[in-house]
């Protein structure tokens, strides 16, 4: 029996092998996990296992990703199954896919594995056509996540459930980035005025409120009367990440606050400064702890439910280019490794958790020259321009689906380019920014879950060098691996230090979990 200080209680969980074990062509490993995931109130649902291959040479896991970058939020109940190789190596394919709209950046997220653009036309891709594809009546700010078998919609300061509005705007500013998790939809409420970012003193003078408000699936309202509400030390707040760590509920401001909401009350953390820069961008739940990704370090840090610690050399500065002013403004965990993009120069690095080295894998622009003198590209061709930055190269997306990574690129927004103002950029040079590719990595496999309202089974099947996912004997996704991971993955002949309910997504959250492992 397994005793976490949690409150779960686990089933006892067995490792049952076959004696007879056959030819590695035709070997079947079948990772079985039954899962109560309990009662849907947003939260995140963590791994499901992890576990080393007999030569120690893989890492073989699989759970739920908790993630938010920027705007979007990842897919809770979309599934991962990876299998990765100790030693760090590993290779990919990119590939530059068409460009989903003519402005210089996009922001994408998915839902049920399918991909979505955002900016100008809301687009999804299809992967029969290789096209983007029109997707009406969605605003390219909304956001969208499933709770249950039904979408809970956000947008335009609205909050719809099943399609029915359940918090309409409010009367004087707006609702700014909806949150939901633990059975509390959180938001800021913003009022600024006229004018900019100031100490606050009184409502009528303007305010950045934070709401966190009760509300379940069989509510049909959203009740302002029982919201738990924080006014902010200065009007104009807001946020670029949310983020869960076990049972809190995180978010830090763009200018620099952070605040905490647990045993239904908010609480700071940090608190805002006016005069200097500390902005969160990204969260992603891994292992035991929240990493967050920050401006103007470029690197991520590291929140353990009590306190924000800095990461040196997480990641590492990209040699060549000037030390200020960057931002690790993207993260996600594929392929059982962890990926952050960095602003300025467009950066994509890998970590491997087992070998404890980051990989520099390459610039997702092909210009201009890396250069120290400067701190974004372009600054001397945009000293006149009024955004002087305005030509710094984010990675603004990183989005798994079925076996592959999507990666969106921008300038500082998603502008139009001007040929008269932004000579510099023609004739195609302009077309870097807003561009969406799609990166093949062997050893990653997502697949979208269907919701049970109690226990559903899941099996993780290795068969030789293919892998695959069903959940209660139905199919969800299956992919072939290549290279040298698929040779030692046909190798493998059993599974040693299997962790059940832990890795590299955090604990299981879940009501209930059995695990059985069979080598046939």
């Amino acid at each position: 029996m397994l005793s976490w200080k949690s409150s779960l209680q686990f089933a006892l969980l067995s490792l049952s092998v076959c004696s007879t074990v056959r030819a590695a062509d035709d070997r079947v490993i079948n990772i079985s996990v039954t899962i109560d995931r309990g009662r849907d109130l947003g939260q995140n649902f963590g791994s499901l296992f992890e576990a080393l291959s007999d030569d120690g040479k893989l890492v073989v896991g699989a759970g739920f990703q908790g993630l938010y970058n920027t705007q979007f939020r990842a897919d809770r109940h979309a599934i991962q199954f990876y299998v990765r190789p100790t030693d760090g190596k590993r290779a990919f394919t990119l590939e530059r896919l068409p460009r989903p709209n003519n402005l210089c950046g996009t922001y994408l997220y998915s839902r049920d594995e399918a991909v979505y653009s955002t900016y100008g036309t809301v687009r999804a891709w299809n992967q029969k056509t290789h096209e983007w594809r029109d997707v009406p009546g969605i605003g390219s700010s909304d956001e969208a996540m499933r709770v249950g078998n039904a979408l809970l919609e956000f947008g335009n300061s609205t909050v719809k459930y099943r399609g029915k509005t359940i918090l309409n705007p409010p009367s004087a500013g707006s609702y700014q980035r909806f949150f939901y998790a633990h059975g509390h939809l959180c938001f800021y409420h913003v009022n600024r005025g006229d004018a900019g970012y100031r100490l606050y003193q009184r409502d009528s003078g303007g305010f950045s409120k934070l709401h966190a408000c009760p509300w379940t699936p069989g509510q049909d309202r959203v009740d302002l009367a029982r919201a738990i509400i924080h006014t902010l030390p200065v009007v104009g707040e807001t946020t670029f990440a949310w983020g869960q760590f076990a049972k809190q509920i995180v978010t830090g401001s763009n200018i620099g606050g952070f605040y905490i909401f647990e045993d239904g009350a908010w609480r700071m953390l940090l608190k805002p400064n006016l005069a200097v820069s500390y902005q969160l961008y990204s969260t992603a739940v891994y292992h035991d702890r929240l990493l967050m990704g920050q401006y103007p370090t470029g690197r991520l840090f590291e929140y353990d439910g009590k306190k924000i610690t800095d990461l040196a050399g997480w990641p590492p500065k990209l040699d060549g280019v000037s030390g200020s002013a960057r931002e690790a403004q993207t993260t996600v965990i594929y392929g059982g490794d962890l990926f952050v993009g960095v602003w300025p120069w467009g950066e994509l690095w890998r970590y491997n958790p087992d070998s404890k080295a980051w990989a520099f894998e390459r610039r997702m622009f092909d210009h201009p020259s890396l250069s120290d003198k400067i701190v974004h590209p372009y600054d001397i061709e945009s000293r006149d321009s009024a955004v002087k930055n305005l030509w710094g190269q984010r990675v603004t997306s990183l989005v798994t689906s079925g076996p592959d990574l999507f990666i969106s690129t921008s300038a500082k927004w998603p502008a139009e380019w001007d040929a008269k103002k932004f000579p510099f950029l023609a004739p195609e040079k302009w077309k870097s920014y807003g561009s969406v590719y799609r990166l093949t990595m062997p050893g990653h496999l997502g697949a979208a879950t269907k919701w049970t309202d109690g226990p559903t089974k899941m099996e993780f099947i290795i068969r030789g060098s293919r892998v695959s996912i069903t959940q209660d004997g139905e199919p969800l996704a299956a992919v072939t691996l290549t290279g040298p991971l698929a040779e030692r993955l046909t190798g493998m002949t059993r599974l040693k230090n299997l962790r059940w309910g832990d890795g590299i997504y955090g604990r299981f959250s879940g009501k209930a979990m059995d695990g059985v492992v069979k080598v046939q």
